[in-house]
């Protein structure tokens, strides 16, 4: 195989995964000393399952090394250093001391050195929106415009089945008086990194009380936040939509919500 085919092949088959929304690992070799099968630049596709589907990066010995390596980013969701070296290397590299780096003896009879990076790569994020209300139908044109993988559960006789298990998911619950204890039960069964409410505090309070009743524990409900949004005086639903999917972004890309709230 050509190193043109070797691309296209690839290629291919890093667009079928993102086509598919599944969860991947990318290996790049970074660096090699002495006497290494795999050279800089060489790259390999690793699934979910530790599969590589698509490059090369040289022996069992590197291979083992990655793959499992390759699980741990995708479920640690951080970038990995794998380095593989002779034992005499290892205590000369301050680096590896990182938790963010993996050192394994490298016990192929060439004794060389290499490190790999291994990043991971997730499907789309999810925006999984509860209701048939103004304030949900625009945040649906915002998760589309921003390239989330949009979930629209109009109402309770639509199922949210599929869900990506990889992705990081978003929820709102934008029911507005229809169907709201269904929708909020429904998102506290779903791994999620937002959960926010459209109500008001008072109304809230009254839902919490009757989903508590229900036999779903305070702790749970924890996760909630209500009401969702940052504070911007909107008013109208399109506004109010704004504020919300202002948040969501605010937390995906800096990990917390610092903005002022209602």
């Amino acid at each position: 195989m050509t190193n043109n085919d070797e691309k296209i092949n690839f290629e291919n088959v890093l667009k079928t995964l993102e086509n598919k929304g599944s969860s991947f690992v990318i290996a790049t070799v970074i660096r090699t000393m002495s006497s290494t099968a795999a050279k800089p630049g060489m790259k390999a596709i690793i699934s979910n399952k530790g599969e590589i589907l698509s490059g090369w990066l040289g022996g069992g010995c590197v291979t083992n090394a990655v793959r499992n390596t390759a699980l741990e980013t995708l479920n640690l969701k951080k970038p990995k250093l794998v380095v593989l070296s002779p034992d005499d290397i290892k205590e000369d590299l301050d680096e590896l001391k990182s938790d963010q780096t993996f050192h394994k003896k490298n016990y192929c009879p060439s004794e060389g050195s290499m490190d790999i990076f291994i990043e991971p790569f997730y499907p789309k994020s999810e925006l999984i929106i509860y209701g048939n209300t103004p304030i949900a139908n625009e945040l649906v044109k915002f998760g589309e415009k921003y390239s989330f993988n949009v979930v629209h559960v109009r109402n309770s006789q639509d199922d949210n089945n599929n869900l990506n298990e990889f992705s990081e998911k978003y929820i709102v619950i934008a029911t507005q008086g229809n169907s709201d204890l269904i929708a909020i039960t429904e998102s506290l069964k779903i791994k999620a990194t937002y959960i926010g409410l459209v109500a008001s505090q008072k109304k809230y309070q009254a839902l919490k009380k009757k989903i508590i009743d229900d036999g779903v524990s305070q702790e749970k409900l924890k996760n909630i936040i209500c009401p969702a949004g940052i504070f911007i005086n909107a008013i109208m639903p399109e506004e109010v939509a704004l504020s919300i999917f202002a948040e969501i972004i605010e937390l995906k890309r800096s990990g917390k919500i610092g903005s002022k709230k209602f």
